[in-house]
């Protein structure tokens, strides 16, 4: 599908006819509508979805009417809402248009039902109405799909999270005529086995009930036994990561033990590091007085050597015993002591020689205590050098495991958890099992089936009188199904193929859109999910607004990319081929760089031209500067949105330097 013009006349703010012409050159394949807010750019690209679907996103939606020519209508006088889009299709060009009449009554104006007119040329260049017009429609573009190819970038996120359109993509992507003559198959099938003539025969009309009761039980055994597989794949997956994860890094698990170890030594080299550091603080503060004096002991011991003092008092006795002594009146002895009595002469006479008295006895006091700080200084040195080397020898060798464990740290770096790995594996082979069996016992139960089927079908035919219009439906049957079974091959192949295909072109394009170690993924109802690699894991994480938006173009570009290429397979054995064809799509955008930076707004305007046949954009001038740089050489046309007022806009063509 590509797009030729679009026509509009009194289309909300777009008073009057106007036209806007879309440039189908190969290379400038890009018409750029320039406009400022409130101008009227989201209302140009909800005039296709309303053109081709009845379906606008405006707050005031049901209402489209130019207010000016709504305010002028006199009573009864009516005006017409006018939409026309001219567009190529399967090499058919088209003509679509839509209309609304408008009322002026005496209290309002109103309006009916829209109308749509679908026209193609014929080749002798004759204008032709379709009827039915909305099968023609949806047959151009499904409207499950509008939002892929005319969407506003401001809510671009909505398209990763869209309903089921699966049947409109497959449509999209070349897969309806295989998917459609299977349904008719199936329907045709049913159609004539309601045909067959078996009235009267009640045996045959309980085979033929017992037939499609066990056909209906193997369609839903079929169903689960595909999701059996489909969970066996999974997980078979699943284990050749584990196990290759497991098997290329066998020596992370070595190096994970080893770094345990270090860290227990660690762990104790510490602890006796912080005991040591405390003896040796015990040690200083017990004997670093006495080593330190040594130096002053020795003089003073030398000085006191070469004089002489003779000591004549009683160790460990001053005169405040001798004086206590006197004032109780007797010895320790029993000797009574009396003033002027022999005793207490000798007694005074002892005081002259004891401390404060006598120097000597203080001397001797002083000599004894320097005895007692170099008998504790002996093994100061030592103790307090031996202690220190063993400091020392803790903190090297600590040092040097702390250097292996970070070693270590950076090459199992994201693989230093194998046990969950190894868990993991444990709980896919367990959950394989299961499925394995789970699979095993439904195909069993699916060939018992087929075989109650075949009995079923064996005494269907015996019953049914062997008339010549019986034979001729079973025969046709036979072939029906066999065509079914046929195509339902083919079907199945390209589907996967196709999705695959899918997913690798929107992950090629979303590389060069974004750089960064993320993928997308596609789900079997075509659904858009990104995911992180992150420790030979792949994880889902929140996405900012610029991200989403990034993704979501991947994923319309991928669309895009593959809706106009042709997609050719073999059917069966033989020489029959299958073309699956589909159209070029055109991608009409409003504000789509409203969510990028200015480097994935670089990476997008590159990327779209060259992937859509034809790009529509409409956009606010400060954004398209961003774009102009990479995107510029590719315009073929260029419009200007002039907004006169709130309720009029006019659409004028500007130079494409401008």
């Amino acid at each position: 599908m590509l797009l030729r013009s679009l026509k509009l006349n009194n289309f909300r703010q777009y008073k009057d006819e106007q036209l806007i012409t879309f440039s189908n050159d190969k290379t400038k394949n890009v018409t750029v509508i320039l406009g400022d807010n409130t101008s009227g750019k989201t209302t140009l690209v909800q005039a296709f979805n309303w053109t081709l679907f009845d379906s606008a996103a405006f707050t005031t939606k049901d209402f489209l009417l130019n207010m000016e020519v709504a305010q002028d209508l006199r009573l009864n006088e009516t005006a017409n809402v006018v939409t026309e889009i001219c567009l190529t299709h399967d090499n058919i060009d088209y003509i679509i248009t839509r209309t609304q009449v408008y009322l002026r009554t005496s209290k309002e104006v109103t309006f009916n039902q829209s109308r749509v007119k679908v026209s193609y040329k014929q080749t002798d260049g004759q204008l032709k109405e379709i009827i039915p017009t909305d099968s023609t429609i949806r047959k151009i573009l499904p409207p499950e799909l509008s939002g892929y190819f005319f969407f506003d970038g401001e809510r671009i996120g909505s398209i990763s999270s869209k309903n089921d359109v699966t049947e409109s993509v497959k449509g999209l992507l070349g897969l309806s005529e295989l998917f459609n003559a299977m349904k008719h198959l199936k329907s045709a099938i049913k159609l004539f086995e309601m045909n067959m003539d078996i009235k009267g025969n009640r045996n045959a009309e309980l085979a033929f009930e017992r037939m499609n009761s066990e056909i209906a039980r193997r369609e839903i055994l079929l169903e689960k036994l595909s999701n059996a597989k489909n969970e066996i794949i999974h997980y078979e997956l699943r284990k050749e990561h584990l196990q290759e994860v497991l098997r290329d890094n066998q020596s992370t698990k070595l190096y994970q033990k080893k770094k345990e170890e270090l860290e227990e030594n660690i762990k104790r080299e510490t602890k006796a590091l912080e005991d040591t550091c405390k003896r040796l603080i015990s040690e200083f503060n017990t004997n670093a007085i006495g080593f330190f004096s040594q130096p002053l002991i020795k003089r003073a011991s030398e000085f006191l050597k070469s004089i002489d003092v003779a000591d004549k008092g009683v160790p460990n006795m001053n005169a405040s015993s001798i004086n206590f002594l006197i004032q109780r009146g007797h010895c320790i002895c029993g000797a009574k002591i009396e003033d002027g009595s022999e005793v207490h002469a000798h007694l005074m006479k002892e005081s002259d020689y004891l401390p404060p008295q006598s120097i000597g006895t203080s001397i001797r006091l002083f000599r004894e205590q320097m005895k007692m700080y170099q008998k504790g200084s002996e093994n100061y040195h030592g103790n307090i050098e031996r202690k220190f080397i063993d400091i020392c020898a803790y903190r090297d060798r600590i040092q040097n495991w702390e250097d292996d464990v970070e070693e270590i740290s950076i090459k199992i770096k994201g693989k230093d958890n194998f046990a969950k790995y190894e868990n993991e594996l444990s709980d896919v082979k367990v959950r394989l099992r299961r499925f394995y069996d789970e699979s095993e016992s439904i195909s069993r139960d699916e060939g018992a089936c087929a075989n109650e089927i075949e009995k079923a079908h064996k005494s269907y035919n015996s019953f049914v009188s062997a008339t010549s219009k019986n034979i001729e439906i079973m025969n046709y049957i036979m072939y029906a199904q066999k065509t079914y079974e046929w195509i339902n091959v083919t079907y199945i192949a390209k589907e996967k193929e196709i999705k695959e295909k899918l997913e690798n072109k929107v992950n090629e394009i979303f590389s060069k859109m974004y750089h960064g170690n993320r993928k997308v993924v596609i789900d079997d109802k075509y659904r858009v999910t990104l995911l992180t690699s992150y420790a030979d894991e792949d994880i889902q994480t929140d996405e900012s607004r610029g991200l989403e938006t990034v993704k979501n173009f991947a994923f319309i570009a991928g669309l895009v990319d593959l809706a106009r290429k042709k997609i050719i397979g073999n059917i069966g054995d033989g020489d029959s081929i299958v073309n699956l064809s589909s159209e070029p799509y055109p991608l009409v955008m409003d504000a789509p760089f409203s969510n990028a930076d200015e480097k994935h707004v670089g990476n997008i305007s590159k990327i779209l031209p060259e992937i859509a046949e034809q790009v529509i954009m409409v956009v606010m001038a400060k954004d398209w500067a961003y774009a102009k740089n990479v995107m510029g050489e590719r315009v073929g046309k260029q419009y200007m949105l002039n907004k006169e007022s709130e309720t009029r806009t006019y659409i004028a063509e500007v130079a494409i330097n401008d």
